[in-house]
């Protein structure tokens, strides 16, 4: 590392050391080569990597940067960045070589539940309770499904369309668990352990459209209780976290 007399990192080290931070965590994160160029592997980790996709343009601004203040054959610096592009890509650094904790940036703690044998009607109290827009379904310990508000909605309006059976019968008499059983709800919701990030978080819903929530357990397993909930609701302020990352 290049050091003033001071033995303080100068503003061209702490960039080529923020730079080369980037380079390494995304090379051994995706299993990149080390013979394509940095602007490539910005360029290919874009579709893989909310943060990346982010300041895509930025950090290709940067690898023009890094190849304007280095020499080509010592590779000693021949210039200095100012201080407020050094602070911008050691912020972007941080944010994929040490990435913030989804369970961090969302309200954490008693996740409202509800139980496999639980009726419709009762489930309809429960979520103008709650004012939640997807239930976590458990049976005992084991979560066997999310109930989605709009797909409830969906469903009994077919149930009046189609008079299949009356609402006030399919209310009343349907349980939690036969309605998962009859309209499965598996591509509509993930199950990630405590450690998922951030941006693993916006990529999930990026990556499945249909995507409703993740469930946040201690483990990453459907037999521990929910720590946290993810909606699509929760993308706006996590892009926001990502954005006013310190």
């Amino acid at each position: 590392m290049v050091t003033n007399v001071n033995n303080e990192a100068t503003n061209g080290s702490r960039f080529v050391g923020a730079y080369n931070l980037i380079d390494h965590t995304l090379r051994n994160q995706y299993n990149f080569r080390t013979n394509i160029s940095f602007t490539d592997l910005i360029r290919r980790c874009s579709s893989l990597n909310t943060v990346i996709r982010v300041y895509e343009a930025e950090l290709i601004d940067f690898a023009r940067l890094r190849n304007a203040i280095i020499h080509s054959k010592s590779e000693a610096l021949i210039a200095e960045p100012n201080i407020e592009v050094v602070e911008m890509l050691e912020k972007i650094s941080r944010l994929i070589s040490t990435p913030p904790l989804a369970i961090e940036a969302i309200k954490s703690g008693e996740v409202d539940i509800a139980y496999a044998n639980i009726t419709m009607s009762d489930l309809i109290l429960e979520i103008s309770r709650v004012r939640h827009s997807s239930i976590p379904i458990y049976k005992g310990e084991t979560l066997i499904g999310v109930i989605r508000w709009r797909k409830f909605i969906e469903v009994l309006g077919g149930h009046i369309i189609n008079n299949q059976k009356s609402v006030d019968e399919f209310i009343h008499n349907t349980t939690a668990e036969e309605f998962l059983m009859t309209y499965p709800s598996n591509s509509h919701y993930t199950i990630a352990d405590s450690k998922i990030t951030i941006e693993q978080a916006l990529s999930f819903f990026n990556n499945n459209r249909k995507l409703a929530c993740i469930i946040i357990t201690k483990d990453g397993t459907p037999t521990c209780r929910p720590m946290g909930i993810i909606t699509g609701g929760d993308i706006m302020d996590l892009m926001k976290v990502i954005e006013e990352f310190g």
